[in-house]
Protein backbone atom coordinates (compact mmCIF):
# COMPACT_ATOMS: atom_id res chain seq x y z
CA UNK A 1 0.00 0.00 0.00
CA UNK A 2 1.13 3.90 -0.50
CA UNK A 3 -0.05 5.47 2.62
CA UNK A 4 0.18 9.34 3.89
CA UNK A 5 0.21 9.93 7.16
CA UNK A 6 -0.55 13.33 7.90
CA UNK A 7 0.58 14.98 10.78
CA UNK A 8 1.12 18.54 12.15
CA UNK A 9 3.92 19.64 13.46
CA UNK A 10 7.22 17.50 12.25
CA UNK A 11 8.05 14.56 14.60
CA UNK A 12 11.81 15.15 14.25
CA UNK A 13 14.02 15.16 16.51
CA UNK A 14 11.51 13.57 19.02
CA UNK A 15 10.81 16.42 21.68
CA UNK A 16 7.99 14.59 23.14
CA UNK A 17 5.23 11.24 23.74
CA UNK A 18 3.60 11.99 20.45
CA UNK A 19 6.66 12.08 18.37
CA UNK A 20 7.90 8.94 19.83
CA UNK A 21 3.99 7.23 18.90
CA UNK A 22 4.38 9.16 15.48
CA UNK A 23 7.89 8.25 14.50
CA UNK A 24 7.67 4.30 15.89
CA UNK A 25 4.53 4.02 13.18
CA UNK A 26 6.03 5.18 10.23
CA UNK A 27 9.03 2.57 11.39
CA UNK A 28 6.66 0.00 11.16
CA UNK A 29 4.31 0.94 8.59
CA UNK A 30 7.46 1.30 6.46
CA UNK A 31 8.39 -2.42 6.38
CA UNK A 32 5.53 -3.31 4.18
CA UNK A 33 4.66 -0.05 2.90
CA UNK A 34 5.32 2.82 0.92
CA UNK A 35 4.84 6.20 3.77
CA UNK A 36 5.02 9.55 3.19
CA UNK A 37 4.84 12.00 6.12
CA UNK A 38 3.59 15.07 5.45
CA UNK A 39 4.28 17.43 8.18
CA UNK A 40 5.14 21.37 8.99
CA UNK A 41 8.10 22.39 10.45
CA UNK A 42 8.88 25.39 13.04
CA UNK A 43 12.10 26.50 11.68
CA UNK A 44 14.43 26.40 8.90
CA UNK A 45 16.95 23.89 10.70
CA UNK A 46 13.91 21.63 12.15
CA UNK A 47 12.56 21.75 8.25
CA UNK A 48 16.47 20.64 7.13
CA UNK A 49 16.73 17.98 10.28
CA UNK A 50 13.79 16.10 8.43
CA UNK A 51 15.82 14.51 5.74
CA UNK A 52 18.09 12.87 8.26
CA UNK A 53 14.26 9.98 8.61
CA UNK A 54 14.13 9.76 4.86
CA UNK A 55 14.97 6.13 3.10
CA UNK A 56 13.79 4.23 0.52
CA UNK A 57 10.53 3.39 2.08
CA UNK A 58 10.29 6.23 3.94
CA UNK A 59 9.70 9.45 2.34
CA UNK A 60 9.16 12.94 3.55
CA UNK A 61 6.99 16.20 2.19
CA UNK A 62 7.45 19.55 4.44
CA UNK A 63 6.60 23.05 4.75
CA UNK A 64 7.64 25.57 7.24
CA UNK A 65 4.86 26.78 9.17
CA UNK A 66 3.24 29.52 7.28
CA UNK A 67 3.54 32.07 10.83
CA UNK A 68 7.39 31.14 11.18
CA UNK A 69 8.43 32.52 7.89
CA UNK A 70 9.09 35.97 9.00
CA UNK A 71 7.85 38.65 11.52
CA UNK A 72 5.15 39.87 9.05
CA UNK A 73 3.62 36.21 8.62
CA UNK A 74 3.98 35.73 12.37
CA UNK A 75 2.02 39.25 12.86
CA UNK A 76 -0.66 38.12 10.01
CA UNK A 77 -1.41 35.19 10.85
CA UNK A 78 -1.68 35.69 14.61
CA UNK A 79 -4.50 38.14 13.63
CA UNK A 80 -6.29 35.94 11.13
CA UNK A 81 -5.97 33.57 13.48
CA UNK A 82 -7.46 35.67 16.13
CA UNK A 83 -10.58 36.84 13.55
CA UNK A 84 -11.23 32.86 12.81
CA UNK A 85 -11.94 32.33 16.56
CA UNK A 86 -14.04 35.22 16.96
CA UNK A 87 -15.87 35.33 13.65
CA UNK A 88 -16.19 31.17 13.16
CA UNK A 89 -15.44 29.86 16.96
CA UNK A 90 -11.99 28.28 15.44
CA UNK A 91 -9.91 28.07 18.23
CA UNK A 92 -6.28 29.86 17.10
CA UNK A 93 -4.35 26.30 18.44
CA UNK A 94 -6.79 24.70 15.62
CA UNK A 95 -5.60 27.07 12.79
CA UNK A 96 -2.52 26.93 13.62
CA UNK A 97 -1.91 23.38 13.32
CA UNK A 98 -3.89 23.01 10.21
CA UNK A 99 -3.16 25.62 7.79
CA UNK A 100 -4.98 25.62 4.38
CA UNK A 101 -1.06 25.25 2.76
CA UNK A 102 -0.87 22.01 5.07
CA UNK A 103 -4.21 20.68 3.94
CA UNK A 104 -3.24 21.18 0.23
CA UNK A 105 0.22 19.45 0.31
CA UNK A 106 -0.86 16.76 2.03
CA UNK A 107 -4.29 16.33 -0.81
CA UNK A 108 -1.63 17.24 -3.71
CA UNK A 109 1.00 14.60 -1.81
CA UNK A 110 -1.89 11.93 -1.63
CA UNK A 111 -2.87 12.61 -5.50
CA UNK A 112 1.13 12.54 -6.83
CA UNK A 113 1.87 9.36 -4.83
CA UNK A 114 -1.76 7.77 -5.54
CA UNK A 115 -2.49 7.04 -2.14
CA UNK A 116 -4.52 3.82 -0.84
CA UNK A 117 -4.59 5.71 2.85
CA UNK A 118 -4.33 8.99 4.29
CA UNK A 119 -3.98 9.09 8.33
CA UNK A 120 -4.83 12.08 9.71
CA UNK A 121 -2.87 12.63 13.37
CA UNK A 122 -4.92 14.03 15.60
CA UNK A 123 -8.57 15.92 15.29
CA UNK A 124 -7.31 19.09 14.66
CA UNK A 125 -7.30 18.21 10.73
CA UNK A 126 -10.65 17.70 10.86
CA UNK A 127 -11.09 19.77 7.62
CA UNK A 128 -8.90 17.08 5.78
CA UNK A 129 -11.83 15.58 4.21
CA UNK A 130 -12.16 19.14 2.46
CA UNK A 131 -9.33 18.13 0.57
CA UNK A 132 -8.59 14.36 0.29
CA UNK A 133 -10.68 11.70 -0.62
CA UNK A 134 -13.14 10.46 2.33
CA UNK A 135 -13.15 7.07 1.35
CA UNK A 136 -9.07 7.12 1.55
CA UNK A 137 -9.17 9.00 4.89
CA UNK A 138 -8.10 7.62 8.60
CA UNK A 139 -8.39 9.62 11.62
CA UNK A 140 -5.56 8.87 14.62
CA UNK A 141 -7.52 10.77 17.65
CA UNK A 142 -4.52 10.50 20.21
CA UNK A 143 -6.70 11.53 23.40
CA UNK A 144 -10.68 11.68 23.39
CA UNK A 145 -10.10 15.47 24.72
CA UNK A 146 -14.22 15.99 25.07
CA UNK A 147 -13.67 13.44 28.01
CA UNK A 148 -10.46 14.78 29.45
CA UNK A 149 -11.22 18.50 29.34
CA UNK A 150 -13.54 17.28 32.92
CA UNK A 151 -10.50 16.36 34.77
CA UNK A 152 -8.94 19.63 33.48
CA UNK A 153 -11.82 21.50 34.79
CA UNK A 154 -12.18 19.89 38.01
CA UNK A 155 -8.30 21.04 38.16
CA UNK A 156 -9.46 24.83 38.23
CA UNK A 157 -12.14 27.10 40.09
CA UNK A 158 -13.11 30.61 39.99
CA UNK A 159 -12.52 32.89 36.95
CA UNK A 160 -9.98 30.61 35.44
CA UNK A 161 -12.40 27.89 35.12
CA UNK A 162 -14.86 29.99 33.92
CA UNK A 163 -12.44 30.81 31.06
CA UNK A 164 -11.11 27.54 30.64
CA UNK A 165 -14.60 26.10 29.93
CA UNK A 166 -15.23 28.58 26.99
CA UNK A 167 -11.55 27.78 25.50
CA UNK A 168 -12.48 23.85 25.74
CA UNK A 169 -15.91 23.92 24.48
CA UNK A 170 -14.81 25.70 21.40
CA UNK A 171 -12.43 22.69 20.90
CA UNK A 172 -14.76 19.94 22.42
CA UNK A 173 -17.16 21.45 18.98
CA UNK A 174 -14.20 21.04 16.78
CA UNK A 175 -13.16 17.87 18.15
CA UNK A 176 -16.80 16.72 17.67
CA UNK A 177 -16.83 17.44 13.82
CA UNK A 178 -13.44 15.77 13.17
CA UNK A 179 -15.27 12.68 14.64
CA UNK A 180 -18.18 13.30 12.56
CA UNK A 181 -16.38 13.86 9.49
CA UNK A 182 -13.76 10.33 9.27
CA UNK A 183 -15.96 7.06 8.64
CA UNK A 184 -12.83 5.57 10.78
CA UNK A 185 -11.10 6.41 13.77
CA UNK A 186 -8.43 4.60 15.47
CA UNK A 187 -7.24 5.76 19.11
CA UNK A 188 -4.23 4.89 20.97
CA UNK A 189 -5.80 2.36 23.27
CA UNK A 190 -8.44 -0.61 23.39
CA UNK A 191 -10.00 1.27 26.33
CA UNK A 192 -9.96 4.65 24.25
CA UNK A 193 -12.00 2.72 21.42
CA UNK A 194 -14.70 1.03 23.53
CA UNK A 195 -15.16 4.33 25.30
CA UNK A 196 -15.71 6.52 21.69
CA UNK A 197 -17.92 4.15 20.32
CA UNK A 198 -20.58 4.12 23.25
CA UNK A 199 -20.63 8.13 22.14
CA UNK A 200 -23.48 9.27 19.36
CA UNK A 201 -20.62 10.72 18.01
CA UNK A 202 -19.07 7.80 16.94
CA UNK A 203 -22.40 6.42 15.96
CA UNK A 204 -22.26 4.14 12.40
CA UNK A 205 -18.15 4.66 12.46
CA UNK A 206 -15.39 1.91 12.56
CA UNK A 207 -13.21 2.80 15.93
CA UNK A 208 -10.32 0.73 16.33
CA UNK A 209 -7.03 0.67 18.64
CA UNK A 210 -4.02 1.73 17.01
CA UNK A 211 -0.99 -1.03 18.27
CA UNK A 212 2.00 0.66 19.48
CA UNK A 213 5.46 -0.35 19.60
CA UNK A 214 9.13 0.69 20.71
CA UNK A 215 12.04 -0.45 19.46
CA UNK A 216 12.98 -2.44 22.91
CA UNK A 217 16.68 -3.18 21.77
CA UNK A 218 17.71 -0.03 22.35
CA UNK A 219 16.29 -0.01 25.83
CA UNK A 220 18.84 -1.84 27.79
CA UNK A 221 18.82 -1.36 31.83
CA UNK A 222 21.97 -2.78 31.94
CA UNK A 223 24.18 -0.05 30.50
CA UNK A 224 23.28 2.24 33.69
CA UNK A 225 23.81 2.12 37.18
CA UNK A 226 20.84 2.94 39.20
CA UNK A 227 20.93 5.81 41.57
CA UNK A 228 19.83 4.86 45.59
CA UNK A 229 17.39 7.79 45.64
CA UNK A 230 16.44 9.63 42.67
CA UNK A 231 12.79 10.02 41.51
CA UNK A 232 12.19 10.92 38.07
CA UNK A 233 9.30 12.76 36.95
CA UNK A 234 9.27 12.95 32.67
CA UNK A 235 6.93 15.29 30.38
CA UNK A 236 6.65 17.77 27.92
CA UNK A 237 5.72 20.83 30.10
CA UNK A 238 3.45 22.55 27.91
CA UNK A 239 0.92 20.12 28.32
CA UNK A 240 -1.63 21.19 30.96
CA UNK A 241 -2.03 17.46 32.52
CA UNK A 242 1.85 17.43 33.24
CA UNK A 243 2.43 20.83 34.31
CA UNK A 244 -0.81 20.10 37.00
CA UNK A 245 1.57 16.64 37.78
CA UNK A 246 4.68 18.85 38.41
CA UNK A 247 2.85 20.93 40.58
CA UNK A 248 0.84 18.18 42.62
CA UNK A 249 4.03 16.07 43.14
CA UNK A 250 6.13 18.91 44.29
CA UNK A 251 3.54 20.69 46.55
CA UNK A 252 2.09 17.28 47.88
CA UNK A 253 3.93 14.44 47.54
CA UNK A 254 7.66 15.41 47.59
CA UNK A 255 7.35 16.55 51.16
CA UNK A 256 6.09 13.65 52.47
CA UNK A 257 8.83 11.66 50.84
CA UNK A 258 11.48 13.98 52.00
CA UNK A 259 10.18 14.01 56.00
CA UNK A 260 10.95 10.19 55.75
CA UNK A 261 14.31 10.02 53.93
CA UNK A 262 15.85 13.75 53.59
CA UNK A 263 18.61 12.56 50.82
CA UNK A 264 16.09 12.09 47.89
CA UNK A 265 16.72 14.16 44.44
CA UNK A 266 13.67 14.66 42.94
CA UNK A 267 15.02 15.03 39.11
CA UNK A 268 12.36 16.99 36.10
CA UNK A 269 13.38 16.24 32.41
CA UNK A 270 11.65 17.66 29.25
CA UNK A 271 11.02 20.93 27.57
CA UNK A 272 8.38 23.49 28.59
CA UNK A 273 9.11 24.10 32.10
CA UNK A 274 9.16 28.42 33.12
CA UNK A 275 10.48 30.03 35.86
CA UNK A 276 7.46 30.45 37.37
CA UNK A 277 6.91 26.69 37.11
CA UNK A 278 10.94 26.52 38.72
CA UNK A 279 10.29 28.50 41.66
CA UNK A 280 7.20 27.23 42.59
CA UNK A 281 8.41 23.61 42.53
CA UNK A 282 11.09 24.10 45.25
CA UNK A 283 14.60 23.68 46.34
CA UNK A 284 14.51 20.20 46.57
CA UNK A 285 13.73 19.82 42.49
CA UNK A 286 16.67 19.32 39.63
CA UNK A 287 15.59 20.80 35.80
CA UNK A 288 17.18 18.88 33.18
CA UNK A 289 15.40 20.93 30.70
CA UNK A 290 14.82 19.30 27.19
CA UNK A 291 17.28 16.10 26.27
CA UNK A 292 17.75 14.11 23.48
CA UNK A 293 17.90 10.67 24.64
CA UNK A 294 15.78 9.59 27.80
CA UNK A 295 17.94 6.34 28.14
CA UNK A 296 20.36 7.38 30.82
CA UNK A 297 17.58 8.95 33.17
CA UNK A 298 15.44 6.06 32.91
CA UNK A 299 18.57 3.90 33.50
CA UNK A 300 19.84 5.72 37.04
CA UNK A 301 16.72 6.50 38.37
CA UNK A 302 15.69 4.75 41.21
CA UNK A 303 11.76 5.58 40.08
CA UNK A 304 9.98 6.94 37.75
CA UNK A 305 6.54 8.99 38.83
CA UNK A 306 3.44 9.22 36.85
CA UNK A 307 1.24 11.35 39.06
CA UNK A 308 -1.09 13.08 36.52
CA UNK A 309 -4.80 13.96 38.06
CA UNK A 310 -6.25 13.63 34.33
CA UNK A 311 -4.82 13.00 30.52
CA UNK A 312 -5.85 10.37 27.94
CA UNK A 313 -4.27 8.57 25.14
CA UNK A 314 -1.30 6.61 26.11
CA UNK A 315 1.41 7.13 28.36
CA UNK A 316 4.51 7.17 25.90
CA UNK A 317 7.06 7.46 28.85
CA UNK A 318 5.35 4.71 30.37
CA UNK A 319 6.42 2.74 27.43
CA UNK A 320 9.52 3.68 27.46
CA UNK A 321 10.37 3.25 31.71
CA UNK A 322 8.54 -0.49 30.95
CA UNK A 323 11.20 -0.96 28.12
CA UNK A 324 13.99 0.23 30.30
CA UNK A 325 13.21 -2.03 33.49
CA UNK A 326 12.14 1.04 34.98
CA UNK A 327 10.09 0.81 38.36
CA UNK A 328 7.16 2.99 38.11
CA UNK A 329 4.58 4.70 40.54
CA UNK A 330 1.40 5.80 38.94
CA UNK A 331 -2.11 7.15 39.57
CA UNK A 332 -4.75 5.29 37.58
CA UNK A 333 -5.08 8.12 35.25
CA UNK A 334 -1.55 7.84 34.35
CA UNK A 335 -1.70 4.20 33.04
CA UNK A 336 -4.98 3.95 32.05
CA UNK A 337 -5.76 1.75 29.26
CA UNK A 338 -2.62 0.31 28.61
CA UNK A 339 -3.24 -3.44 30.23
CA UNK A 340 -0.30 -2.96 33.05
CA UNK A 341 -1.24 -4.95 36.35
CA UNK A 342 -1.13 -2.99 39.56
CA UNK A 343 1.02 -4.44 41.95
CA UNK A 344 2.99 -5.96 38.83
CA UNK A 345 3.97 -4.36 36.86
CA UNK A 346 3.61 -0.79 38.39
CA UNK A 347 2.48 0.72 41.98
CA UNK A 348 -0.46 2.37 42.07
CA UNK A 349 -1.68 5.39 44.03
CA UNK A 350 -4.62 7.65 44.19
CA UNK A 351 -3.85 9.94 46.94
CA UNK A 352 -0.78 12.29 47.22
CA UNK A 353 -0.34 9.65 50.94
CA UNK A 354 -0.46 6.52 48.79
CA UNK A 355 2.31 7.80 46.24
CA UNK A 356 4.62 9.10 48.93
CA UNK A 357 4.19 5.24 50.57
CA UNK A 358 4.84 3.62 47.16
CA UNK A 359 7.89 5.70 46.34
CA UNK A 360 9.19 4.76 49.94
CA UNK A 361 8.92 1.46 50.00
CA UNK A 362 10.68 1.26 46.11
CA UNK A 363 13.51 3.08 47.08
CA UNK A 364 13.72 0.81 50.59
CA UNK A 365 13.86 -2.47 49.03
CA UNK A 366 15.99 -2.75 46.31
CA UNK A 367 14.77 -6.46 45.73
CA UNK A 368 11.05 -5.06 45.14
CA UNK A 369 12.15 -2.15 42.78
CA UNK A 370 14.07 -4.77 40.82
CA UNK A 371 11.22 -7.19 41.15
CA UNK A 372 8.30 -4.29 39.45
CA UNK A 373 10.89 -2.97 36.98
CA UNK A 374 11.61 -7.09 35.83
CA UNK A 375 8.03 -7.46 35.21
CA UNK A 376 7.29 -4.29 33.76
CA UNK A 377 10.10 -5.20 30.83
CA UNK A 378 8.46 -8.79 30.86
CA UNK A 379 5.28 -6.41 29.80
CA UNK A 380 6.88 -4.44 27.37
CA UNK A 381 8.11 -7.74 25.59
CA UNK A 382 4.77 -8.79 25.61
CA UNK A 383 2.86 -6.23 24.58
CA UNK A 384 5.12 -3.05 22.81
CA UNK A 385 7.71 -4.89 20.66
CA UNK A 386 8.45 -3.85 17.27
CA UNK A 387 8.57 -7.85 16.38
CA UNK A 388 5.14 -8.25 14.80
CA UNK A 389 4.47 -4.84 15.01
CA UNK A 390 3.90 -4.17 11.13
CA UNK A 391 1.96 -7.54 10.69
CA UNK A 392 -0.19 -6.30 13.51
CA UNK A 393 -0.38 -2.89 11.52
CA UNK A 394 -1.55 -5.00 8.48
CA UNK A 395 -4.10 -6.99 10.53
CA UNK A 396 -5.45 -3.17 11.28
CA UNK A 397 -5.81 -2.61 7.70
CA UNK A 398 -7.28 -5.27 7.09
CA UNK A 399 -10.20 -4.61 9.68
CA UNK A 400 -10.56 -1.29 7.99
CA UNK A 401 -10.48 -2.50 4.48
CA UNK A 402 -13.33 -5.18 5.40
CA UNK A 403 -15.67 -2.39 7.19
CA UNK A 404 -15.45 -0.13 4.00
CA UNK A 405 -16.08 -3.20 1.91
CA UNK A 406 -19.62 -4.15 4.08
CA UNK A 407 -19.54 -0.09 4.37
CA UNK A 408 -20.04 0.66 0.45
CA UNK A 409 -22.24 -2.84 -0.40
CA UNK A 410 -24.56 -1.77 2.52
CA UNK A 411 -24.94 1.70 1.08
CA UNK A 412 -25.37 0.23 -2.32
CA UNK A 413 -28.08 -2.03 -1.25
CA UNK A 414 -29.81 1.10 0.33
CA UNK A 415 -29.57 3.02 -2.80
CA UNK A 416 -30.89 -0.06 -4.92
CA UNK A 417 -34.15 -0.79 -2.63
CA UNK A 418 -35.05 3.23 -3.41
Amino acid sequence: MKIIVAHSYAPWPITKGTDRLIMNLLGGLAVNHEVTLVTMALSADGLERLREIETNRLGVRAILAPNKRSPFHRLFYKNMNYAKAVLAGVPPEVSYAAPEELMRLAANTAKERTADMVLASYWRLYRLGEYVDASKLVLITHDLDFIVNRGRLRSLSGIARIIAANRLGALERIERKAYERYETILTVTPSDAETLARYSVAAGKAVYALPLALDLSVFDHRAFEREKRTILLMGTFHSDFNRDALSCFAGEVLPRVLEKNGGVRFVVVGHGVDGRMRAAAGPNVSFAGGVDDVRPYLGRCSVMVLPLRFGGGVRIRMMEAAAMGTPVVSTPVGVAGMGLVAGRDYLEASSSAEMASAILRVLEDGDFARRIGANARRWAEDNISMEGYPGRLDELFEKIARSRAERRRMESNQRGKS
